[in-house]
């Protein structure tokens, strides 16, 4: 199962994050992403995959609305977006629950 880790601070660094996520028990290909919004700001998140479903749900479970860097986290099931299509301008498309 794949979690989204999201609404991570843009300032965190990769060993803040790695630090932070320390002791989960998830398998060794979790993908760390970044990159700018609309509004210019840094964002963060992460896409774990953990061994089972059961493990996931704990993990969400355990993660979620959890602070770091003074924010809530958002953890939760991850969905693949569909590819982008003819759209040309900014993909403002959600992975939303």
């Amino acid at each position: 199962m794949e979690i989204f880790i999201g609404n991570l601070p843009g300032q965190a660094t990769l060993v803040e994050l790695t630090s932070f996520l320390e002791g989960v028990a998830i398998k060794s290909d979790c993908r760390f992403y970044e990159g700018r919004g609309i509004d210019n700001r840094n964002y963060h998140y992460v896409v774990a995959r953990a061994p089972s479903r059961a493990d996931g749900l704990a993990l969400i479970a355990r993660l979620n609305g959890q602070l770091f860097g003074g924010r809530p986290i958002v953890a939760r099931e991850y969905r693949r977006r569909a590819p982008r299509s003819q759209w040309q301008g900014a993909d403002r498309r959600v992975n939303a629950i």
